[in-house]
C-alpha cells in the first residue's frame, strides 16, 4: 500500500517552490555559508539542491503541487538532524534522539519560530 502511495504522488505531483519557501531555503543556505562552525566549502550548491528536493518530496507526500513554508522548514529540520554540528536546531535538541511529541502541531510551531528567528525571517511568520 505504501509503495502504491509513493508511486501515485511521484506520478501526479510536480511541486514548485512558493516565494515564501524559496526565501526560507535561500536564507538557510546563506546562513550555512556564513556560519563560522561550518566549512563554507562543504556548503555547496549541491546542498541547496538537496534542500529543494527534500522540500519538494515533502510537498508530494502532503499531496501538494506547491512547496510551502511547512515543506521548507521540514527540509531544514532533516538537514539539521543529519549534521554533527547544527547551525540552528542545537537549542531544540536532535530530532533523531527525541520522543514523539504529545502535541505535534504545537511542537512544529515552536520549531518554526526558532528556525525563522535564527534565519532572521520573523517577517515571514
Amino acid at each position: 500500500m505504501l509503495q502504491r502511495y509513493i508511486q501515485f504522488v511521484k506520478k501526479n505531483f510536480r511541486p514548485v517552490l512558493s516565494k515564501e519557501a524559496e526565501e526560507i531555503i535561500s536564507s538557510y543556505y546563506r546562513l550555512q555559508r556564513r556560519s563560522s562552525t561550518h566549512n563554507a566549502a562543504r556548503t555547496t550548491v549541491r546542498m541547496l539542491e538537496s534542500l529543494i528536493r527534500l522540500a519538494q518530496a515533502h510537498a508530494r507526500l502532503m499531496f501538494r503541487n506547491e512547496v510551502t513554508r511547512l515543506d521548507a522548514i521540514t527540509a531544514i529540520l532533516c538537514i539539521e538532524s543529519s549534521m554533527t554540528i547544527s547551525a540552528i536546531v542545537d537549542s531544540m535538541g536532535n530530532a533523531l534522539h527525541s520522543n514523539f511529541s504529545e502535541e505535534p502541531d504545537q511542537e512544529y510551531v515552536k520549531q518554526e519560530k526558532i528556525i525563522l528567528g535564527k534565519l532572521r525571517r520573523d517577517d515571514i511568520y
